[in-house]
């Protein structure tokens, strides 16, 4: 088998949880290695030598000699969204496999190129849509595809929680990859026209709210709420058909469905899993057998094209036609 060895480019909230999972891995793979957790800021290694207990050798703060590194298979990119092309396209161009954190890159055309780079050496590139490890997602889509529902009528995501905004980030970008993920890998295809409405509450610019509509077609939609101003935290999904409808509750997953018209409803039977590790390990497992992807980068990049029209709705005002470039 492959011996693998990753480094985690950023040490925040997310990359201290993701290196805790590799961590996790290598206990059961003794061919995978994390060799570096790399940040630029000095506390946030710390904490994740004090947290994780890792030795002072795999912490690093010069991630470009990382990334230059022919001992490093992999990189798994948890930094800042505005870096995330600069730093994935100096990993691709040095021969590393990479496992992006959402959204793949802040535009269509750079998620493409993106793309083409990976493409053209041959190498792994994953976005980090982790609902699509979902047990209680992936039961909902078999759901779906053995008709349960009957004919779609439409689906409705509530992505809300109360936080302070993240400085220079809007919410369509930041908040908005899950649930337009979730609607991707639950349909089997992209919304043809958007509309979207937002506003800043909080501060002069950039969205904390925002509602979106998206039209599949053959008379299926789906509607969308984001926010940073809602109490608690809400990860839910309805969804409404002909014979059937379901709520899902995504971060307990959790399924119930009520049976038309005859007042019965009953919970679906879900064994939950840990969706990080699920995913994370899928992408080492992608290293080692290239046809074995279920978040190619191409899916990343479609959903920033989706991003960017939803962007455009709220700009102009008016409902958008989705192009998918490739």
């Amino acid at each position: 088998m492959k011996t693998v060895d990753l480094a985690v480019i950023g040490a925040g909230y997310w990359g201290r949880k993701v290196a805790e999972e590799y961590l996790q891995l290598a206990k059961v793979d003794s061919n995978f290695n994390l060799a570096h957790v790399c940040d630029l800021k000095e506390a946030n290694l710390k904490n994740c030598a004090d947290s994780l207990n890792l030795d002072p050798d795999k912490l690093c703060s010069d991630y470009e000699a990382v990334l230059k590194s022919p001992d490093i298979d992999a990189v798994h990119i948890c930094t800042p969204n505005e870096t995330h092309y600069q730093i994935g396209l100096q990993a691709l161009k040095n021969g590393k496999n990479v496992l992006m954190e959402k959204p793949l890159a802040l535009s269509g055309k750079d998620g493409w190129n993106l793309c083409s780079v990976a493409e053209d050496r041959h190498l792994c590139l994953q976005v980090g849509h982790i609902y699509r490890f979902s047990n209680a997602l992936k039961k909902v889509r078999a759901l779906i595809d053995d008709g349960c529902f009957g004919k779609l009528y439409y689906l409705k995501l509530q992505w809300t929680t109360w936080m302070p905004s993240p400085l220079g980030r809007d919410i369509i970008f930041d908040l908005g990859p899950h649930p337009i993920d979730i609607l991707n890998f639950l349909l089997d295809k992209w919304p043809s026209k958007v509309s979207c409405v937002g506003k800043a509450y909080r501060r002069p610019s950039l969205e904390e709210v925002a509602y979106f509509y998206l039209d599949f077609g053959e008379n299926l939609m789906s509607v969308v709420e984001l926010s940073w101003l809602h109490p608690g935290k809400t990860r839910e999904l309805t969804i409404m058909g002909s014979q059937r409808a379901a709520t899902v509750d995504c971060l307990r997953q959790r399924i119930h469905v009520f049976e038309d018209n005859s007042g019965r409803d009953y919970d679906v039977e879900v064994l939950e899993n840990n969706t990080i590790f699920d995913e994370i390990h899928h992408f080492v497992t992608s290293i080692r057998d290239e046809s074995n992807h279920k978040n190619p980068g191409r899916v990343g990049a479609s959903l920033v094209s989706v991003l960017e029209s939803l962007r455009t709705s709220l700009r102009e005002e008016r409902p958008v036609k989705v192009g998918i470039e490739h």
